[in-house]
């Protein structure tokens, strides 16, 4: 919406609608609360990148399901296949591991990923990630 102001500027007003528009959509995507998400994984060769949250998000990492096509111990690693960047580790030598994470114990932002590894013989895994989803500044809802 344009108005005339008296000393001869030109303005450009939202309208109501393009308002209610803009808010309604934004409100949508950030104000509906904690989302619970179950992503899938699957990957011929390891180590494996899992999604990362997108952008402007971030993750409460509860539980990693991993079955490997051996029996292999099991690590996971945040960004980069690191000693300092390891964040969950199963010990025993078996195809299938569950590794959690205590309330809000592991806490991924942006883009940041996580990477499922064997220690030795495993060369190929599937699994199941849940998380808690909620946009960045509303963390006190996880």
């Amino acid at each position: 919406m344009k108005f005339r102001i008296k000393a001869g500027a030109e303005v450009d007003f939202l309208t109501k609608d393009e308002l209610d528009s803009v808010l309604k959509d934004r409100l949508d995507e950030i104000g509906s609360g904690v989302r619970y998400k179950r992503i899938p994984y699957a990957g011929t060769s390891l180590p494996i990148s899992i999604a990362a949250p997108e952008s402007g998000f971030l993750w409460s990492v509860k539980l990693l399901s991993v079955t490997f096509n051996t029996a292999d111990k099991c690590k996971v690693y945040v960004d980069q296949l690191e000693d300092s960047s390891l964040v969950g580790y199963d010990a025993a030598s078996d195809t299938t591991h569950v590794i959690s994470w205590g309330s809000n114990g592991l806490i991924l932002f942006g883009t940041q990923t996580l990477i499922v590894s064997g220690v030795s013989t495993a060369a190929s895994a599937t699994g199941l990630l849940y998380v808690e989803q909620v946009p960045v500044g509303d963390e006190w809802k996880l």
